[in-house]
């Protein structure tokens, strides 16, 4: 994405690929899945806006044309070509989602657009790769990549001084940049495989996440195309624009901010001229203070809702008075994230707990998590975190702060219950709990005793340090032999060895520890002879 003086288009396009790249470093759960729908129908209404303003301008350079062909002709002729290509390709990646789609749920696709309703295999890991990897030898990854490349290498032979308008050929190489992606990371891949273009974007990546990165693709081909619109508008003397094509246009940095977090936004006229200072005017009366041709208007509210304003800018050209009115809205909203345990929703002494963190609308690298005394937290990789509770406490509070515009900021707490590990079983050769039977000839090959936990989410290593085999002897008088590790000692092979059929032993006394280092009493093995 590009760099430097980003639109706030850019910017929201920036945004939703952080989230995007955060929830592929996650467990593919179903609401990550949904999460991944949600994003996508973001991108979709964005790309859609782009679309839509690109197609005003788009306009502006035909009238222009119509009314002086000798000075706009060429630029028209442009951007007219331009269109044609960018076009194509953001065709072409459509054509490759509904493909994907289809692959696995033909009901699913209505009127050449995806009802996400139909979709059943959003998880599908195979479909992306099949369809644009494996089919007619890569067929489709191959013309998908050339495609992005030749719009890249032709918009930037339209840009004749790449070291003036570096902003823009960032903007243009970012944006359609072929390069595998080093923000996703693929489980199944190891550290010191390459990652490839397609690879990064294709393979081993749930079908909702593929359908998604193309959108995003999409998304970027507008971004670009609108950098390169303005790019041609720069070109050509704004002051012989017609009157009639200027347009009042506010551009704010979000549309969406937290309670008691300014909001700020630039009010101009599309074709300006920055030595000329517009008088801008709020519905109240009150005038803004403009800054190179554009007015900035800043306010700060401390209730939720929808906050609309507006004006008129006026602007004196060449004696004529040219006066627009101009409308605005922002929706101000409680800070808010989301922190959730991805193993259970408590969390358990002596283990690393993971934990899922995120701030709607904030760069991971701007959120912070705490958490109460006696605990710590500590971030794994981006939106991941590991708690290990303390050995005090039956309760753990995890807060999360974001660092916006220089200043710390609680977005959200949530207290989490503390467990101590559950008790494992002692078995011997699959023999748990009361009764078990086993030959003279199994008994002799007993090597341990092992503990386990069944049904329980986490993995966790339980060791025996120490046991006692009781067994009956002559008269029927029970005796016992001892164990200081979790293995079997030769003496009490040897008593095995000399068991007879109906004979019973007990291994009892049995302790082991966990990773919290506590000694556990485990149950009692009976075992008779057969």
């Amino acid at each position: 994405m590009a760099h430097g003086k980003e639109t706030p288009r850019q910017k929201m396009i920036g945004m939703m690929y952080l989230v995007l790249t955060a929830m592929l470093a996650l467990n593919v759960s179903k609401e990550v899945l949904d999460a991944f729908v949600l994003v996508d129908n973001g991108l979709q209404i964005t790309t859609e806006n782009f679309a839509g303003k690109n197609a005003s301008v788009y306009n502006q350079f035909a009238i222009s044309a119509q009314q002086n062909p000798e000075k706009f002709g060429i630029w028209e002729d442009r951007a007219e070509e331009m269109k044609t290509r960018t076009d194509d390709l953001y065709n072409y990646i459509q054509e490759c989602k509904l493909d994907i789609i289809r692959e696995k749920d033909e009901k699913a696709i209505h009127e050449g657009a995806i009802d996400w309703h139909e979709v059943k295999v959003l998880d599908n890991l195979e479909a992306g790769a099949t369809v644009m990897i494996t089919l007619d030898g890569g067929m489709r990854y191959k013309e998908l990549k050339q495609k992005i490349e030749d719009l890249r290498e032709y918009l930037l032979s339209i840009v004749e001084d790449h070291e003036k308008y570096a902003a823009t050929v960032e903007a243009i190489n970012n944006n359609l940049s072929t390069n595998p992606p080093d923000k996703i990371q693929h489980k199944k891949r190891k550290a010191n495989d390459p990652m490839t273009w397609e690879s990064g974007y294709f393979e081993d990546l749930p079908l909702a996440a593929v359908i998604t990165l193309l959108s995003k693709m999409q998304a970027d081909a507008r971004n670009v195309e609108a950098e390169m619109l303005n790019y041609l508008l720069g070109q050509v003397d704004a002051g012989a624009i017609p009157v009639n094509t200027l347009e009042a246009v506010v551009l704010a940095d979000r549309s969406l901010v937290f309670k008691g977090q300014p909001y700020r936004a630039r009010v101009f006229l599309a074709a300006y001229d920055s030595t000329k200072m517009p008088e801008v005017k709020l519905n109240d009366g009150t005038m803004l203070e403009v800054e190179a041709g554009k007015g900035v208007y800043t306010t700060t509210s401390n209730t939720i809702g929808i906050r609309r304003w507006g004006g008129t800018i006026q602007l004196e050209n060449e004696g004529v008075v040219i006066s627009k009115p101009f409308q605005a809205e922002f929706e101000v909203a409680e800070a808010n994230a989301t922190i959730a345990a991805t193993g259970m929703n408590v969390f358990y002494r002596g283990i690393p707990n993971p934990v899922a963190i995120s701030a709607g609308g904030v760069a991971e690298s701007s959120v912070e998590a705490r958490i109460s005394s006696g605990n710590s937290i500590s971030r794994v990789r981006p939106g991941e975190y590991v708690v290990k509770p303390g050995s005090q406490g039956d309760k753990a509070t995890i807060s999360v702060y974001a660092n916006l515009d220089g200043s710390r900021r609680l977005m959200n707490q949530m207290d989490f219950r503390v467990f101590n590990l559950p008790d494992p079983d002692a078995r011997v050769e699959g023999v748990r709990g009361s009764e078990g039977n086993l030959t003279v000839g199994k008994l002799a090959q007993l090597k341990v005793v092992e503990a386990e936990v069944k049904d329980f989410v986490f993995e966790v290593d339980y060791k025996v340090v120490s046991f006692v085999v009781a067994y009956q002897g002559q008269g029927n008088i029970w005796d016992s032999m001892s164990s200081e590790t979790d293995q079997f000692t030769s003496e009490q092979k040897n008593l095995f060895r000399q068991l007879k059929s109906g004979q019973r032993i007990s291994i009892e006394k049995i302790r082991a520890t966990g990773p919290d280092g506590v000694v556990r009493n485990l149950n009692n093995i009976t075992i008779t002879v057969i």
